[in-house]
């Protein structure tokens, strides 16, 4: 909005004035703006008098008044309002500034009459008092903290999203400078920068504030130098953006990562010293072939196999899954083989060799809120009986030469970890060349689809019997082919373990 000045030159008779005769000045000029404004043309108005043309009785005695008082004192009259008539006759309100000429000892006396449109006036503060409501609450609407400071950096405003961040009022925070409210931290990185001549404009500048309570606050803080026309600093204008939560969160997945990289760290560990527990090859001795695989899923778990043939031309088979993931179960795997290859140098069989382990590992298991499923065979090379006994593990399938059916190869126990003091059941079969014992852990029949569908225990059957002519390695590759067929993906999320023995036509000399 735009406000027009106007002025009119007015001569009067000085001696009638000092007199008190109450004479009408007479116009002497006009500007464009009195034309526009009022409808009258510079000829139509010139020499014409005021009262006449412009001023109620009212107007005129306070005009007149004004001029005695104070243009012949010497004295400007400034903020006279008074109402101009347009030509239409209609009001106009001014706000008249008077300023007498002096030319000598002229009788005739020259005013500069300068009047602004008092309407205008009214319009553009009433407009700027909006603007600045408007203003007001905008800032008191938004979650951000708008402020002002002065050169020295004490707050001159303060916007009310300051109570949610730091827990004070506007009113308490203005008055206070900027370092009483920062910790000791921010305090003293700006006084450093300070010194150094380095704070100018800033943006997101991470402040740390300290909350009335006493926490501390996190903001990101924006700035501008408000300058005067010669590069003085009048205020400071800005904005803090709460982000303690951000931080919060920013570092929960810093630890996060920080943790993950710790547990991939471990995962290779736990993978290298699972493979250097396992077998480097099959076990190929008169009558028997014990062949294991392990394929190891991106979480490593604790499954494990072993096997190995005593003097007495017994081969022993182990295989095992430690609950739980990465360094932890695979050092019990460690345990389990070293108190197991113990084992082989006594005269044991499968069920007294579970309780003697259970006694051996129950106190580091139970303290750890680990277990152990385990299942263990032994077969006689020279007999072709088998005898075995379970800890809570799936039990293997057997597979006779010339079957299209499975059986399952189970006995009673519970799993090693749960109790001191646990008897196995053990038990004994009778195996023929082209017999087949399928070991396995649960990473092979637990496995889902993507439909939630379980790989399944029957599914495994039917593949062993449309597969049981093929090798143990084989076979192995086939059932991998399958799950990966099955669960649409070639990523696990357990290891993948399983262990053949095939009875072969050859004798123990």
């Amino acid at each position: 909005m735009e406000m027009v000045d106007f002025f009119l030159i007015f001569q009067i008779v000085v001696e009638n004035v000092r007199l008190g005769i109450q004479s009408s000045p007479v116009i002497t000029g006009v500007n464009p703006a009195f034309n526009q404004l009022l409808g009258y043309t510079t000829d139509e108005i010139t020499g014409k008098s005021v009262k006449t043309l412009f001023f109620s009785a009212g107007d005129t005695r306070k005009f007149h008044r004004a001029i005695v008082e104070k243009v012949l004192t010497h004295r400007v009259i400034g903020g006279l309002d008074i109402n101009l008539k347009t030509r239409q006759g209609e009001k106009f309100p001014v706000h008249l500034s008077i300023s007498p000429i002096y030319h000598g000892n002229s009788v005739n006396q020259e005013i500069v009459c300068i009047a602004r449109d008092t309407a205008q006036t009214e319009s553009f503060e009433r407009a700027l008092m909006e603007s600045e409501e408007r203003f007001r609450q905008m800032a008191d609407m938004t979650g951000e903290w708008l402020w002002e400071q002065d050169p020295s950096g004490q707050y001159i405003y303060s916007s009310a999203a300051v109570t949610n961040i730091l827990g004070y009022s506007p009113e308490e925070v203005i008055g206070k400078n900027y370092s009483e409210l920062f910790t000791e931290s921010s305090r003293l990185k700006f006084s450093v920068e300070i010194e150094r001549k380095k704070i100018g404009r800033f943006f997101n500048l991470l402040n740390q504030y300290r909350h009335r309570d006493g926490h501390v606050i996190s903001t990101e803080s924006t700035g501008v130098p408000i300058l005067d026309r010669n590069g003085v600093l009048i205020k400071w204008r800005g904005v803090d953006r709460d982000i303690t939560e951000r931080r919060r969160v920013e570092e929960e997945i810093r630890k996060a990562h920080v943790k993950l990289a710790v547990a991939h760290h471990e995962m290779k560990i736990a993978r290298r010293i699972q493979e250097s527990l396992l077998p480097s090859g099959p076990l190929i001795v008169p009558g028997v072939r014990v062949e294991g695989y392990c394929l190891p899923a991106d979480q490593v778990g604790g499954d494990y196999f072993d096997y190995f043939c005593r003097d007495n031309g017994t081969v022993d088979v182990v295989i095992a899954d430690v609950s739980g993931h990465a360094v932890g179960p695979a050092l019990f795997m460690v345990e389990t083989r070293s108190a197991l290859r113990t084992q082989t140098q006594m005269i044991s069989e499968p069920g007294e060799t579970l309780f003697l382990m259970n006694r051996f590992l129950y106190h580091d298991l139970s303290q750890s809120d680990h277990f152990i499923t385990m299942f263990y065979l032994q077969y006689n090379c020279a007999t072709r009986k088998i005898r075995y006994s379970n800890a809570g593990h799936n039990p293997p399938l057997l597979m006779r030469r010339g079957s299209d059916s499975c059986q399952t190869m189970d006995a009673e126990g519970l799993v090693l970890g749960v109790k001191d003091v646990v008897c196995f059941d053990q038990k004994e079969q009778t195996l023929e060349p082209g017999d087949l014992v399928f070991l396995y852990t649960d990473g092979l029949t637990e496995a889902q689809g993507p439909d939630g569908e379980f790989f399944g225990t029957g599914r495994l059957c039917r593949l062993l019997s449309d597969h049981s002519h093929l090798s143990a390695d084989q076979l192995m590759d086939v059932c991998v082919a399958e799950l990966k067929s099955f669960r649409k993906t070639d990523t696990f999320t357990d290891d993948l373990t399983m262990v053949v023995l095939n009875v072969t036509d050859e004798v123990l000399d």
